[in-house]
């Protein structure tokens, strides 16, 4: 297929694309700043629990480490919809990315900065990002009926 025939709004999906690579870098330093902080030697993935309980640089870690997990479980989700949707919704796509990975932004955000030995409650300063994952669904199936219904 010549690139030619690619549709312009096809770019937003690209950008949308690599902002979603940002986003995981966004969470890669966040960590990395935290962990040095915290003073979690490689190659552990978190601080015991123990520990976490006496120091709060080490929860805080293990929140950031958290939502930086949580970031990549969802993205295996959210970038097949986001694709499917992006065949016949490409700027609405666009858009529900943009709102997803301004809500994991949050997410991370708020997470890591939660008060010590809680829950974790910070991280529902991001919970917007359900907007962006629905949303994503939603036109993924309006985007394969589309196809289907279109027959051969």
């Amino acid at each position: 297929m010549p690139l030619s025939s690619v549709p312009q709004e096809y770019s937003y999906v690209l950008a949308s694309l690599f902002a979603a690579s940002l986003v995981s870098q966004y969470h890669t330093i966040l960590v990395g700043g935290i962990r040095k902080a915290a003073k979690v030697p490689y190659p552990n993935a978190y601080a015991s629990a123990e520990d976490a309980s006496k120091d709060k640089e080490k929860f805080r870690f293990n929140c950031a480490q958290r939502a930086h997990s949580n970031y990549l479980e969802n993205l295996a989700v959210v970038l097949p919809a986001f694709l499917a949707s992006a065949l016949h919704y490409p700027i609405a796509s666009s858009s529900l990315l943009g709102i997803w990975l301004a809500g994991r932004v949050a997410y991370a955000r708020g997470y890591a900065g939660s008060e010590h030995n809680g829950t974790g409650k910070g991280r529902y300063k991001g919970a917007f990002f359900y907007v962006g994952q629905i949303g994503l669904a939603v036109t993924a199936t309006m985007s394969a009926w589309k196809l289907y219904s279109s027959g051969p």
